[in-house]
């Protein structure tokens, strides 16, 4: 559950927007806590970004109320909130089942925000998260770099999915909760990289798998990884290597943390894992895969 303010900072929609769409127009219908306080849960987000998606194509708020409530209607009645994942194995997901990545890249071309929140909506319904990052998402990350590559979308486009992408994958991480207890693994990218849509994936994964987790984003000085290990008393970090360009600022700011902490597990995924040396864990390249690896390094230095 969300409050109003970390709701609004998901949405990109302002407190007193969020008030006037609830009271107007029945939206959403938050719960109260015990101090009264407006609590958001998952679907009430996915409602309220698909009104805001719809005002900002144009449409009037009253339409968009009406055009949001059907839609959210009509996922339930095909059998329950888009938003909802599972959490337990299951079968894996044959391609047949998942949205085209053809669809998605088209959606975006055209700038559509509706219709890639809700092929993304989609996708996540059909399977627990990891399978579907692992199947689905990760290549279809690698299809849309190609298509801003060749022309198929624009920067804009490029930029629009990213986003949704990104704010998907923000309220996954919300979503899994807070542990407060156990090892805490903090997880960004090097000085300089900033495509972290697969290691914002990874913190969601871990959190999921148990892990209290310190997610610190893109760009991060090599100096600030080690103030931040220092702060929150990590047992291990994750970083990404998704470039080339990445190698050597990743191969520094492992050389830094483990010199000053000899203790700590440095774990690096992405394409350019293999590379980094430097007393660095691989994690492979699937999410399952990798939360394997954290279990196994971690277990393995824990007391008997």
């Amino acid at each position: 559950m969300y409050t109003i303010k970390r709701a609004a900072e998901l949405t990109g929609i302002s407190l007193s927007t969020l008030r006037a769409w609830e009271r107007r127009y029945g939206v959403v219908s938050p719960v109260r806590s015990d101090g009264r306080y407006r609590l958001y849960s998952a679907d009430d987000l996915r409602a309220l970004g698909i009104m805001a998606a719809l005002v900002n194509e144009g449409w009037s708020a009253r339409e968009a109320a009406a055009e949001t409530k059907a839609r959210i209607e009509g996922s339930a009645q095909r059998g329950g909130p888009l938003s909802q994942v599972d959490g337990g194995p299951g079968p894996r997901p044959e391609a047949s089942v998942l949205p085209r990545v053809d669809e998605l890249v088209a959606a975006a071309g055209r700038l559509d925000t509706v219709a890639v929140s809700d092929i993304l909506d989609e996708a996540f319904s059909r399977a627990g998260f990891e399978r579907v990052v692992d199947d689905w998402l990760m290549p279809a990350l690698s299809v849309i770099g190609e298509s801003w590559a060749d022309g198929r979308i624009s920067i804009a486009g490029e930029h629009l999915l990213s986003h949704a992408i990104q704010r998907r994958l923000a309220a996954a991480y919300e979503a899994a909760g807070a542990r407060t207890s156990g090892p805490i693994v903090t997880l960004g990218l090097p000085p300089g990289a900033r495509h972290e849509l697969g290691v914002l994936a990874f913190a969601v994964a871990l959190r999921r798998a148990g892990y209290s987790t310190a997610y610190l984003g893109a760009d991060l000085p090599a100096g600030d990884w080690g103030e931040a290990v220092a702060a929150r008393g990590a047992t291990a970090v994750v970083l990404a290597v998704p470039r080339a360009a990445d190698v050597v600022p990743a191969r520094q700011v492992c050389e830094e943390l483990l010199a000053a902490h000899p203790d700590l597990v440095v774990f690096v995924g992405g394409g350019r894992q293999d590379e980094v040396g430097a007393g660095s864990v691989p994690l492979g390249h699937d999410m399952r895969t990798a939360v394997e690896a954290v279990d196994s390094a971690l277990n393995a230095r824990r007391p008997a």
